[in-house]
């Protein structure tokens, strides 16, 4: 399991949705994964280089389909690559627990 599948499963857990079906779940997981993952790509967007921004563009309309590829080209497109998806992460994370009024 990738890292980030693991963060995003964290997420739900610390949301305390005990009350939910593991269907609601399931499709809160996929809800959250997608905002997320737009989140980190417009950032990663945002921190590559202008003479690979092009490249990068380019390199992710070929892969939509196919995250798992994105992340093996992310490192050469953007330096910092880990450290900015990780504080994506935990922004994400304190924005959405404040928007719901619980802690994680």
């Amino acid at each position: 399991m990738s890292s980030l599948n693991k963060q995003l499963l964290s997420i739900v857990q610390d949301l305390n949705l005990g009350e939910i079906t593991e269907i609601k779940k399931l499709s809160l997981l996929d809800e959250i994964g997608e905002a997320l993952t737009g989140r980190i790509m417009l950032r990663l967007l945002k921190e590559t280089p202008v003479k690979k921004k092009d490249l990068f563009i380019q390199k992710i309309n070929e892969h939509k389909e196919e995250p798992d590829k994105i992340l093996l080209f992310i490192d050469y497109f953007v330096d910092n690559a880990d450290e900015l998806i990780d504080e994506e992460i935990k922004t994400y994370k304190k924005e959405l627990f404040k928007a719901i009024n619980t802690k994680p």
